[in-house]
């Protein structure tokens, strides 16, 4: 697949900003979001689909790559959340089973979408297509297959051990940054791959500060950073190289199975 264009990652940074503006200015007054971010995320589809011939979109494609984005990002949230524990949402919300709004759920899928929109914004340099390398030394195998299967043992991992250690001032978040050194040893890092990490270290934590302290949208235990924990600085940065990988994969396929009939 070709880099995304400069049209496309803006049109999605613009919509997490304005659902980011909204969030510090009204994330407490249920009935506005669960207005203004659907009709944002509609709004969203509706200007790709009117670009969808200059820009090169597979509109059938990117409504159900934002969809995986969706059940993806919310059941994760929700399980981490309402199941575990791991954190709290502290905005008002609809169903007794769930802290989270639905407006935030739907949200998540927005998050993911930019994410991987980012990972391929031409701005960034990124490759043709993410490495397939795994291995140390000569130890090395060229198999995509392998690779997702070694990403998916570190997200199983690292979501383990922050399940059952999240009160821990040290195993909180001791894991996260054991499974980004075994990453970057493993997996051989690029170019493109500390772009990523040095606006995601920067940005990611500074979002949280902002949802947590002006929006008051969520609370964390141990946040130490402005509210956030540890945990959750090096969870990003690691994140965003496996969501790198593992968004193009799929999206790709998707695109396979529902080719373009624009």
């Amino acid at each position: 697949m070709k880099p995304d264009s400069n049209r496309l990652t803006a049109l999605d940074a613009g919509v997490v900003l304005f659902i980011s503006v909204a969030i510090c200015l009204a994330a407490d007054r249920l009935v506005l979001m669960s207005i203004l971010v659907p009709l944002t995320l509609i709004l969203r589809l509706l200007l790709l689909y009117l670009v969808r011939k200059t820009e090169g979109v597979n509109f059938r494609a990117e409504a159900a790559f934002y969809t995986v984005c969706t059940l993806l990002g919310a059941y994760n949230d929700w399980s981490t959340v309402c199941v575990r524990g791991v954190y709290d949402y502290t905005v008002p919300h609809e169903f007794a089973f769930s802290t989270l709004p639905v407006w935030m759920l739907l949200y998540w899928g927005m998050i993911l979408r930019f994410m991987a929109r980012f990972a391929r914004w031409r701005a960034l340099g990124p490759p043709p297509r993410p490495a397939s390398t795994v291995g140390i030394g000569r130890w090395r195998v060229e198999s995509g297959a392998v690779k997702v299967g070694f990403l998916l043992v570190l997200v199983f991992v690292t979501r383990y051990t922050i399940y059952r250690a999240y009160l821990d001032p040290v195993w909180s978040w001791l894991p996260f940054l054991l499974a980004l050194a075994v990453y970057l040893i493993v997996c051989p890092p690029e170019r493109h791959d500390a772009r990523l990490l040095g606006v995601v270290l920067i940005v990611g934590p500074l979002v949280e500060i902002l949802y947590i302290n002006v929006g008051g949208l969520h609370r964390y235990h141990l946040g130490w950073i402005g509210g956030v924990p540890l945990w959750i600085v090096v969870w990003w940065l690691l994140a965003v190289l496996i969501w790198k990988d593992i968004a193009f994969r799929l999206e790709r396929a998707i695109k396979r199975l529902l080719p373009d009939q624009a």
